[in-house]
């Protein structure tokens, strides 16, 4: 694969050293004016083969793919240069803020041969995959809840004024948007949309700061925390009549769950291993560029669509 970078904040600065272990063609990293000696620094220290400053330069450069890691409210209009480059899109979470972006860039003539990914990790992992697979066991679903609450190290600067991107409604940031959208994506490749969903925030500056996310599928009801201004061990479960499924770590960390039934027998399934938790995602991107699997890229595509759909319906803001 021939990558191109676009951003340089937290996401990409955990990637490049997963990046650099896949060895690709080539790949090239672009910022902004705002973060040039950034940019350049980090080149540098992964000896990537260039970078740039503005997405028309890295566009017209040497590659095949843009992996879209900016600021949640830049998604549309960079992922829609990339596509209408002949670029294959992989735009981090959440795809975009409205379903009328994602739907846009989908509908885009220029996707003929272009795949068009969201980086919602979970869905490329193999405990993922086996938790789908063992769902049946469980008998039928009667409760369902999520958590993912974790102290942001950009709280302490957000309470003092300081708004990182991901705590700013104007870049579309939140609780909902940056860690419960794990949550909702888990359900809705579990479960499909819901009847009915509601979302009750905890509100700090215009922003949501954590939040508890209800859907109603009518057999059972499903619920899910997230938070970025307090923390708490990760323990989500769904609960079957047969059996209860857990999950001790945050969605997009998933690498084990276990099964206990009502006689209280317990099995675990640890797919565990060295490797980077991202590392799953951009292997599985690269086998659908190279195999040409639309039949995967359209399902996980409906995925994505159902969540924007819902997290802009929830918003508060």
């Amino acid at each position: 694969m021939k990558l191109g970078i676009m951003g340089t904040g937290k996401i990409v600065q955990e990637v490049l050293p997963l990046i650099a272990s896949l060895h690709p063609e080539k790949c090239y990293l672009m910022g902004r004016e705002h973060s040039a000696a950034r940019t350049k620094k980090l080149c540098e220290t992964y000896r990537l083969d260039g970078y740039f400053l503005n997405a028309g330069d890295l566009l017209v450069a040497d590659i095949d793919a843009v992996y879209l890691a900016l600021p949640n409210n830049l998604h549309f209009a960079f992922a829609k240069q990339a596509i209408d480059a002949g670029k294959h899109v992989f735009l981090e979470k959440p795809a975009t803020v409205t379903r009328q972006e994602l739907a846009e860039l989908a509908a885009d003539p220029a996707m003929q041969g272009v795949f068009l990914l969201e980086a919602m990790s979970l869905h490329y992992t193999p405990a993922f995959r086996s938790l789908r697979e063992h769902l049946a066991d469980l008998g039928p679903i009667r409760l369902v809840d999520f958590q993912f609450c974790q102290y942001s190290s950009r709280y302490d600067d957000f309470c003092a004024g300081k708004i990182a991107p991901a705590f700013d409604p104007a870049c579309m940031g939140g609780a909902l948007m940056d860690l419960n959208v794990y949550n909702l994506h888990a359900i809705l490749a579990l479960f499909g949309r819901p009847r009915e969903a509601h979302y009750h925030p905890t509100m700090q500056r215009g922003v949501d700061t954590s939040g508890i996310l209800t859907l109603d599928y009518g057999t059972f009801q499903a619920v899910a925390l997230a938070a970025k201004d307090c923390h708490a061990p990760v323990t989500s479960t769904i609960i079957g009549e047969n059996a209860c499924l857990t999950i001790r770590m945050p969605m997009n960390k998933i690498d084990a769950f276990e099964i206990t039934d009502r006689h209280g027998r317990t099995q675990t399934f640890d797919f565990h291993t060295e490797q980077h938790r991202l590392y799953p995602e951009f292997v599985e991107f690269d086998r659908i560029l190279r195999e040409k699997d639309t039949k995967t890229a359209q399902e996980l595509l409906k995925v994505s669509m159902d969540a924007v759909t819902l997290l802009e319906q929830l918003r508060p803001y």
